[in-house]
């Protein structure tokens, strides 16, 4: 048994090694193309910053377009950092590294046919998820309150309390997690932590059934909901779903994120 458990760990690592060259060129034109607007958009911020500027103190609120600005260059500064970390695969070599002190294993059929129901049969490159427990993360867990977490294409589940693999809203709060990765790159993940730090993890709730309702009707569109707002949404249409509940306020909110328009 632990010939065996040992092959197939040198045989998850082979396969993490082949990843970053791999990905490199099978990745390589999407995360150059999120790399090229996020260029174009900060040429367009230089072009449009002095006339702004000036129309700011003619208007006398100079000082509040000045801070606006300074948010919009911070905001345009940490994709720019992190799409370059994509760039050069970043994602992979920092998986492969984490992968060295845990245990990984791939998506259960049944994990994956439930997501596929919520996102699509394409939505992922699903043999390229993987499940991290055990290991190293056993200490990690005991430090973060036995939270789940994903980085990438891995979701890392503690082994004991709420937030383990048997949790299905948690499993598809996580490969909402993955998604999110999947579409907009590295940013998902910067994003979030912001938001987990600066609310204290108060950063999930947004106001339900009633709420999602209310944010149709006035026009909000998935994007104005944070990362981990978004991935809530889809756990709580699943666990609706499965409970025989209505779905109806979920609807158009989940058909953007199956579009990917986060």
């Amino acid at each position: 048994m632990k010939f065996s458990t040992t092959t197939y760990w040198l045989k998850e690592r082979g396969r993490d090694a082949v990843f970053w060259p791999y990905n490199l060129a099978r990745d390589f034109p999407a995360r150059l193309r999120r790399l090229g607007n996020t260029g174009w958009d900060g040429l367009a911020g230089v072009i449009t910053f002095a006339p702004e500027g000036a129309q700011a103190v003619n208007r006398g609120d100079g000082r509040v377009w000045l801070g606006r600005a300074g948010r919009r260059l911070a905001g345009w500064l940490h994709r720019l950092v992190v799409q370059l970390f994509d760039l050069v695969g970043g994602p992979e070599i920092a998986q492969f590294f984490m992968h060295l002190f845990t245990h990984t294993t791939p998506l259960t059929a049944a994990e994956k046919e439930m997501m596929q129901a919520i996102l699509g049969e394409n939505a992922l490159r699903w043999q390229d998820v993987r499940v991290a427990e055990g290991g190293l993360y056993d200490w990690l867990f005991r430090h973060n309150g036995n939270l789940a977490f994903t980085t990438w294409y891995t979701i890392n589940f503690p082994r004991y309390g709420r937030h383990t693999r048997q949790n299905l809203p948690i499993v598809v709060h996580e490969l909402t997690h993955v998604y999110q990765y999947h579409t907009i790159g590295t940013r998902y993940m910067t994003e979030a932590i912001y938001m987990l730090v600066t609310t204290k993890r108060d950063c999930y709730q947004y106001g339900g059934p009633n709420g999602l309702r209310q944010a149709a009707a006035d026009g909000r569109t998935l994007p104005q909901f944070n990362r981990e707002q978004q991935a809530q949404i889809i756990q709580d249409y699943y666990t609706r779903q499965t409970a025989g509940l209505d779905t109806a306020p979920y609807h158009p909110f989940l058909e953007q994120m199956r579009r990917a328009r986060l």
